[in-house]
């Protein structure tokens, strides 16, 4: 697939989610590791488009070719890479907190 639907795919489903009814914590507890393995799979894509912003060198100095611009968004990239993994990281943190939500559900 290539990356320009694959983004806008994300982005879509990003959407739906953000206007999604969320039932219980049974939703929560299905939807909370699917966020942070999504997390996690953004941050690795982040992180691959911004060695692609300079040549497909990350974190490499400007050469022959590339200009403070592209640097400069590689290291914009990079920083949104690694805020994803460390969104990934709070949400599993969660996750063991997630079986407490199960089991305070009385309606079953």
């Amino acid at each position: 697939m290539p990356a320009t639907v694959a983004a806008a795919h994300l982005e879509s489903c990003a959407a739906a989610l953000a206007d999604a009814t969320i039932a219980d914590a049974d939703d929560i507890a299905v939807i909370v590791p699917v966020l942070a393995r999504a997390q996690r799979q953004l941050a690795v894509a982040l992180n691959k488009i911004s060695g692609h912003a300079v040549g497909g060198q990350p974190h490499s100095p400007p050469a022959l070719g590339e200009t403070i611009e592209s640097t400069e968004l590689s290291a914009v990239l990079a920083a949104a890479s690694d805020a994803a993994a460390a969104t990934a990281e709070a949400l599993e943190e969660a996750l063991p907190l997630l079986g407490d939500v199960e089991d305070d559900d009385t309606r079953s």
